[in-house]
């Protein structure tokens, strides 16, 4: 039993992170969302309003949008951002309008419609994907407090990050992030549907500066989940350097929960069973060898 230890516990830490991850990546998507992915910021990065000055008149299909101002421009961004986050509902109903408030045509084609519409349905399995991932991660926290386990050491879980991020990153960047982009979007929409529109005949695709506005928005994406997620795992990221499931030292009290007690308890029976040593390491260290199992079943 004891040489599967140490895999079953990798295993266990590596969902429960992934979980974590995913939980992240879940819940700053709508922190992100309820700013309109940083739209407005963006539209300045990426001087936006030069974009829609040129391509706006080529635009045969949906004259004029040259003539609406930044305000509409966010508007109907962070409509189209409510509409793929409620099923795609009232896309088809989007106009857009002079700084006056006249109508000037509807925003979307019936194929950008569809576009946004399979944008909804993505975004629903993911949520229900994202709710499976994070109970999945309770039931797994919960598992490890009764069994008193102790996490991976923070250094561990950064290092595992960093190579998943970092190695993410420079595969992107040595295949060309447009063409992931482009690959991403064969691989998850329809293939009957149409994803890739020309400025001068979308306007959902020049009001984006589409892919280019997506690279800031993944990026800070990214950022935050990492952020987010090291906070959820810092607290609790100080393990034993002798064993995954080696009791913490009593002066890691003050940031233990109750299954870190719990191990503390048995370790302190063990060590009326072990000689006492100089080295309060190594003493640690003998009562993981001699009462290992009492901790599993802690």
């Amino acid at each position: 039993m004891k040489w599967l230890l140490s895999p079953l516990y990798a295993l266990r830490w590596s969902l429960l992170l992934a979980s974590v991850a995913i939980g992240s990546l879940f819940a700053t998507w709508h922190v992100l969302a309820a700013v309109d992915f940083g739209y407005s910021t963006w539209y300045d990065v990426l001087s936006i309003d030069q974009t829609i000055d040129t391509y706006g008149p080529a635009n045969p299909i949906r004259p004029d949008f040259h003539l609406t101002d930044r305000a509409e421009h966010e508007r109907l961004f962070g409509a189209i951002v409510d509409a793929v986050h409620a099923d795609g509902r009232g896309l088809e109903d989007l106009v857009y309008r002079t700084p006056d408030g006249e109508i000037l045509g509807t925003l979307l084609t019936e194929p950008e419609v569809v576009h946004l519409q399979d944008v909804a349905r993505l975004i629903n399995v993911s949520t229900a994907v994202s709710w499976v991932a994070i109970a999945g991660g309770l039931i797994l926290l919960a598992g490890a407090a009764l069994r008193g386990e102790t996490p991976p050491s923070g250094r561990r879980i950064g290092i595992a990050t960093a190579a998943v991020v970092g190695g993410g990153t420079v595969m992107v960047l040595l295949i060309g992030p447009e063409r992931v982009f482009n690959w991403l979007h064969e691989m998850v929409f329809p293939a009957e549907h149409e994803w890739f529109f020309y400025y001068e005949e979308s306007l959902m695709t020049m009001l984006m500066q589409a892919p280019n506005l997506f690279a800031p928005i993944a990026i800070s994406w990214l950022l935050l989940t990492v952020l987010l997620g090291g906070h959820l795992v810092r607290p609790d990221t100080r393990a034993s350097a002798h064993g995954p499931l080696a009791p913490r030292r009593a002066s890691d009290r003050t940031v233990a929960g109750d299954s870190v007690r719990r191990n503390l308890a048995v370790a302190g029976r063990a060590l009326r069973c072990t000689p006492r040593l100089n080295s309060r390491r190594r003493q640690w260290g003998l009562c993981w060898k001699v009462t290992g199992s009492q901790i599993i079943r802690a």
